[in-house]
């Protein structure tokens, strides 16, 4: 029997806490993530408060989906607001350095200054985040949270663009018409990311 696709809707203001901790789970054995973060046991404490601040932002903006039972999150930013505000940066950094741990702050610091280096200067549509429940992966939401937003994109005769930590989501990404541009490393011991780009269907 054919599961049913999630329900999709946009992110309540009040609900960024709860979201942020289920991305927090879903970034838990990411790659890179797991670089910034190697201490398992700060990472599982504060990295879900870090997304919950960073998705903040565009959810006052409505650019923030999630399943009715919370099992997914994808946050967009709109053309021309990819990067982070400072009131933005010292939500986020606070959680952030917590994550990471005192001894490596300045090098992992410096990696996610990097980020912006590699960001396209053409206006686009930002994937800034994506994930699911970790109990819940092969059941679709990363489709249906991906799909209501590119039909919006289309409309509005945009490109995307999102950054991949995972070599195994580039398939997904692939078939909603993501290509990849490169591959960079934000280090040179860093994992590396693959910058992906979508022209509008």
């Amino acid at each position: 029997m054919t599961p049913t696709r999630p329900t999709v809707r946009s992110a309540r203001l009040d609900e960024w806490r709860p979201l942020g901790r289920l991305l927090g789970a879903a970034f838990d054995d990411d790659p890179v993530w797991e670089w910034m973060c190697p201490d398992p046991n700060r990472r599982r404490a504060h990295l879900g408060r870090m997304f919950g601040q960073l998705i903040r932002r565009p959810m006052a903006s409505g650019w923030v989906v999630t399943t009715e039972e919370l099992t997914g999150a994808a946050a967009w930013t709109a053309p021309g607001e990819w990067k982070v505000r400072p009131v933005d940066g010292l939500r986020i950094s606070e959680p952030l350095l917590r994550a990471v741990g005192p001894t490596r702050v300045r090098r992992r610091l410096k990696a996610l200054g990097q980020m912006d280096q590699h960001h396209p200067a053409e206006p686009h549509w930002y994937l800034e985040v994506i994930g699911a429940d970790p109990t819940r992966r092969g059941e679709g939401i990363g489709s249906a949270l991906m799909a209501p937003m590119l039909e919006r994109i289309d409309g509005e005769g945009l490109p995307a663009y999102l950054e991949s930590s995972k070599e195994e989501n580039l398939p997904l990404y692939h078939r909603f018409g993501f290509e990849v541009l490169d591959e960079v490393r934000l280090l040179p011991e860093c994992p590396p990311l693959w910058r992906m780009w979508r022209r509008p269907r």
